[in-house]
Formats: structure tokens, C-alpha cells, sequence
């Protein structure tokens, strides 16, 4: 069975260029390769490219 929603963990390595973003919501700072990132700490899409 497959699950559609929610995210998942991957290992980042060198040949993937993850981008460092901030949440504006509740400040959390995290890396990701998603084009349209969310934050994990409170799943709020409005975050800036740091």
C-alpha cells in the first residue's frame, strides 16, 4: 500500500543541492530539495530562501 500524503526522510549527499530556508511562521531553520518547501517543524508553506 502507498501512502500519497506527508513527507519522508531522505540522506542528502553531494549530488544533491539541497537550499536552506527559514520559516516565517515559526522561525525554524531547515534544509531542503523541494521546489515548493515546507516547514517541519509546523507544516507552514510560507517560508524565504535564507
Amino acid at each position: 500500500m502507498c501512502s500519497g500524503a506527508g513527507g519522508f526522510d531522505v540522506e542528502l549527499n553531494d549530488r544533491v543541492k539541497s537550499k536552506k530556508y527559514k520559516c516565517r511562521n515559526c522561525g525554524a531553520t531547515f534544509e531542503s530539495v523541494s521546489k515548493r518547501p515546507v516547514c517541519p517543524t509546523c507544516q507552514s508553506e510560507s517560508v524565504d530562501l535564507v
